[in-house]
């Protein structure tokens, strides 16, 4: 059911050359990951046309071309970036096929590497979270989420569904409303939800403040339902809190964008938000802050029962806290794990769905 070995033990004792395929924020989490467990990397590649004179933790950045011809093909390729492009997946493929791929996990937000160590001592919550989930396919994603986590292989992310999928067949036949969209960013997941399913009101959240701009004026070109923007991050509590702004996917994460610029927004709980009024539907994915916006929303849940869709892939514990969580909030629902295409193992999603 699970592997039996951690790709950092594999890379501590592998002979073969390592090298580091990207930079940026991916890259510097894989080369600390890779110092803890005592591997050693050769060097570093971009893909042919995007080399630049330029260094990355003291290595060179070479052309994958040139590495090829230096060292061969029986090297081993460490991804360190993520994608949902076809064209991108599809090169990627063709390095598995030719070299050693291994695509490290790494927590985007927090938490400990998920090593053969960190597995052991998860392992009894592990197989009870595996039992909590409600149809074979979510079994399947889920195992293949831990072995993934241990292997880095490409061929356990082959399950995967587009979003109007996975939304039509969880939660085709529930009557929804109105519906809360954290972390709507530009209105992407809005549309989805407008596109599959009939609503008559969507509160759309949004902290970063230079995408609710593009997410306040796409609520205004929607006629079909009542589209409420709000800028905030959902919390805990109200208030403010420092954010990290880069208007593009990891702002909130101090560190994580060079460009990006630290301000203040106000954050807002889910209760205060919504109030007395009834909600069908929650979806939270807000770049690691879910467990924030969990704890604000109690009383909602517990008064209104909705379904739900909650991240789990930003921090490592993720995988199996929300899913323990929810079912202990909705003991009545069921639960299920879907996943758009995409690499690695992001857009990972929890359905808790009414009965």
């Amino acid at each position: 059911m699970f592997a039996n070995y951690s790709i950092w033990d594999k890379l501590r004792e592998s002979n073969k050359p390592i090298f580091l395929y990207g930079t940026g924020n991916g890259g510097d989490k894989i080369i600390s990951a890779l110092e803890r467990s005592g591997a050693s990397l050769t060097g570093v590649f971009a893909s042919d046309g995007f080399v630049r004179d330029r260094y990355f933790h003291g290595f060179k950045v070479r052309s994958y071309s040139d590495v090829v011809a230096d060292y061969g093909d029986d090297i081993i390729v460490l991804l360190a970036f993520g994608t949902t492009l076809e064209s991108v997946i599809a090169f990627i493929r063709e390095l598995d096929s030719r070299h050693e791929l291994i695509i490290p996990d790494v927590p985007l937000y927090g938490g400990d590497v998920f090593d053969f160590e960190y597995f052991a001592s998860h392992r009894d919550i592990l197989e009870k979270t595996l039992s909590l989930l409600a149809d074979e396919k979510s079994k399947q994603i889920f195992e293949d989420a831990v072995n993934f986590r241990l292997t880095g292989k490409l061929e356990y992310l082959n399950i995967t569904d587009d979003w109007q999928k996975s939304l039509t067949e969880l939660l085709g036949g529930q009557i929804i409303n109105t519906a809360l969209d954290g972390g709507a960013f530009k209105g992407d997941s809005t549309q989805e939800f407008l596109d599959a399913l009939e609503m008559q009101k969507i509160y759309a959240v949004e902290a970063d403040p230079k995408t609710f701009v593009k997410l306040s004026d796409f609520a205004k070109s929607v006629e079909s339902a009542d589209v409420i923007p709000i800028h905030a991050a959902l919390w805990h509590e109200d208030g403010e809190l420092e954010y990290i702004s880069s208007g593009s996917r990891g702002s909130g994460e101090s560190g994580a964008n060079k460009r990006a610029k630290q301000t203040t927004i106000p954050c807002r709980t889910i209760d205060s938000i919504v109030g007395k009024e009834s909600i069908d539907l929650i979806k939270l994915d807000v770049e690691g802050a879910e467990q924030f916006a969990i704890d604000g929303a109690v009383n909602t849940i517990e008064r209104c029962q909705p379904n739900m869709i909650v991240s789990l892939y930003h921090k490592t514990d993720d995988l199996f806290e929300f899913v323990n969580r929810i079912a202990k909030l909705l003991p009545d629902h069921k639960l299920y794990l879907r996943r758009i295409p995409c690499i690695p193992f992001w857009d990972l999603n929890l359905y808790a769905v009414r009965t």
